[in-house]
């Protein structure tokens, strides 16, 4: 932990990550910090199993895959130093011992503090939980059949499953699970979906051809079960007398996210909507601290991971600019430089 980075990259996610492959090819020493125990961020903790479809590239792609592609790009690449289960709880400014008119950054975490000239904050939306379900207490039958993450989806082979939600994760899960569980309800409040348009279309043909039953808009009245899930009853969102009861093995609760910065919301960071503010070139309020990816707001903001990866590269060359203010902005392209003393045969 003695020896100084150039960049210390907080947040292990698929933008935390390729932040450490831009170092690298910028030929910066960089090394990464994370709050929880695995590479990935939310892919690995929420959706390991999940397809991705709007990834460049990518017609369709695992989540876990895509961390593992990132991981053997950027840290198997260039040697970057990963400590997980790490939480950055506060920046201090000391002078540099190699140019005492510069200033060095230490990061102090609960696992020891860590040197560096700079910081990129990628830490997608900070810290998250599960939200509960409004309206009914699902507690008692947490671990008992009632689901809040998808580790496997072989976790519900053969199973009847009801999903409740009525976003993208809901109806990606009702679409993902069609080959594996034995029957699938999807259940929302509301009458219409919030997923993308091509997604509930897709929903909508599986409900035509009985694959899905679809029972909008109904909430959850009761569980019931000997020691685990076996019946879920409802009722409609507009008649409390319509109620109907369903067999289930599982039920799968997607109601999305609580979000928060965790110790970050203590630094001198400007935060807007829970979210950190950066200027054009991804600076934060904070000197020699930059920021991409969820976790950060501007005008024309897009929350993907595409636009996520091209912030990276825009902060981690203002980060390289500021450590070699003779180093150029623009990176030179890959397609002549190759992987800088990373790929084995390269001219």
């Amino acid at each position: 932990m003695s020896d100084i980075r150039d960049i210390t990259v907080i947040g292990a996610g698929p933008v935390g990550l390729i932040t450490a492959f831009w170092a690298g090819m910028r030929e910066a020493s960089a090394q990464i910090i994370d709050s929880l125990p695995d590479l990935g961020g939310q892919l690995t903790t929420l959706y390991p199993e999940k397809w991705i479809y709007d990834v460049p590239g990518h017609p369709r792609v695992l989540a876990r895959d895509l961390v593992e592609m990132l991981r053997e790009q950027s840290i198997e690449q260039f040697d970057v130093p990963v400590h997980l289960e790490t939480t950055a709880e506060r920046v201090e400014y000391e002078p540099d011992p190699d140019d005492p008119e510069k200033q060095i950054l230490r990061l102090v975490t609960d696992k020891g503090d860590f040197l560096s000239r700079t910081i990129v904050i990628s830490g997608g939306h900070g810290a998250f939980e599960p939200k509960k379900l409004p309206g009914y207490d699902m507690s008692p039958w947490e671990g008992k059949g009632a689901h809040y993450l998808v580790g496997e989806k072989s976790a519900f082979a053969g199973k009847k499953v009801v999903i409740v939600g009525g976003g993208d994760s809901a109806c990606d899960w009702t679409l993902n699970l069609l080959d594996t569980a034995s029957e699938i309800t999807l259940v929302h409040r509301r009458e219409g979906f919030r997923a993308h348009e091509i997604t509930v279309r897709e929903i909508e043909e599986a409900k035509d051809a009985g694959k899905v039953d679809v029972r909008v808009p109904y909430q959850v009245k009761d569980v019931s079960g000997n020691g685990h899930v076996q019946t879920i009853t409802l009722y409609h969102s507009e008649d409390e007398g319509d109620v109907v009861e369903i067999a289930a093995d599982a039920v799968l609760l997607q109601l999305g996210f609580k979000t928060a910065l965790g110790p970050l919301k203590e630094w001198p960071l400007e935060v807007h909507k829970g979210a950190i503010v950066v200027d054009p070139l991804m600076k934060t309020s904070m000197d020699a601290v930059w920021a991409a990816g969820d976790i950060t707001t501007f005008d024309g903001k897009l929350k993907l991971i595409a636009t996520g990866f091209a912030e990276a590269a825009i902060a981690v060359s203002q980060a390289v600019h500021y450590i070699r203010p003779d180093m150029k902005i623009q990176p030179k392209y890959s397609t002549n430089t190759g992987v800088p003393g990373a790929v084995e045969g390269q001219p």
